[in-house]
């Protein structure tokens, strides 16, 4: 593997692991809605023009989940351009590196107490991440490693996407960069990154049969169901931080990337990817660019 590929990986594993926090720690408020509740890929149209299409991903290198399914490769072969949550570039890889790691001199142990490091390190340990990595962490970064299914081969959906959009020499964008993605958990008080790798580290022996529902759930295309298992796993969490966690992870960001979006699909022929999590739901993707007076077809 060359320096390039491995600081792709590098990247999506992070960024996987930093999307996957809205699937365990957001809560939703609202229904889904039953013209919402059910599908993936969605062709959206704007009055008179050309349609584009949004796709509902899942940060997984799960065969099942990375293999695109027909009526999903073709709308991606035959678009002009794809755009996902982020681009990938070396300015991008060096931001990420420098949001996971406490830079200011300052220890993990000092900010979280001896008791909690020692929980999160016997934790990170069991991943194989040395103590020295571990020290340097921020409280939430080490919250999202802590919540990272392992990867077998390291090649989740968004990067299959991501590369083989580059190898048929499409154009490809972002809706958001990796700063605004990594201050979502970089904003947070520093009591309430300790909170989230308290409970992180709390709810880890049912993390991987969350993760596992999730995933059920996705390859059966039932939004309504990932958005209630969501909501199941945050029974017992601290609601208030749960709360702030939706609202900055997920509706927030709706608003953003429904916002961005509307130069692309005007101009047409765009295949968009995000997380399934961003589609359903009264402030999802799927209901705002449909009260912006789009068009919203589900296709798969």
């Amino acid at each position: 593997m060359n320096v390039k590929q491995s600081s792709q990986r590098r990247y999506y594993r992070v960024w996987h692991l930093a999307m996957a926090l809205a699937f365990a720690a957001a809560v939703f408020n609202v229904q889904a809605g039953d013209r919402f509740d059910k599908g993936l890929l969605w062709k959206i149209e704007p009055d008179g023009g050309t349609p584009s299409y949004l796709f509902g991903t899942m940060h997984s290198d799960d065969p099942r989940v990375v293999q695109l399914p027909a009526p999903v490769q073709q709308v991606f072969d035959e678009a002009g351009s794809v755009t996902l949550e982020v681009e990938l570039d070396a300015q991008s890889l060096t931001s990420l590196t420098t949001a996971l790691l406490l830079t200011d001199g300052s220890k993990l142990e000092s900010l979280i107490g001896a008791g909690l490091y020692k929980r999160t390190l016997q934790a990170m340990n069991g991943l194989g991440v040395s103590e020295a990595v571990v020290t340097s962490m921020k409280p939430w970064a080490a919250a999202v490693a802590l919540m990272t299914p392992p990867n077998v081969s390291g090649a989740v959906l968004d990067q299959v996407l991501y590369e083989q959009a580059l190898l048929a020499g499409k154009k490809v964008n972002g809706l958001e960069t990796v700063t605004e993605q990594m201050a979502l958990f970089d904003d947070l008080p520093l009591k309430d990154q300790i909170a989230l790798l308290r409970e992180t580290l709390d709810q880890l022996p049912d993390f991987a049969q969350s993760l596992e529902d999730l995933q059920t759930a996705y390859l059966d295309r039932n939004l309504k169901r990932l958005v209630e298992i969501n909501e199941t796993s945050m029974e017992g969490s601290n609601t208030q931080l749960a709360d702030k966690l939706n609202q900055t992870i997920i509706i927030d960001r709706n608003h953003r990337m429904a916002e961005r979006m509307k130069s692309r699909l005007q101009e047409g022929n765009h295949f968009i990817a995000v997380g399934a999590l961003h589609l359903p739901g009264k402030e999802g993707l799927l209901m705002l660019l449909s009260g912006q007076g789009y068009r919203v077809t589900r296709i798969y």
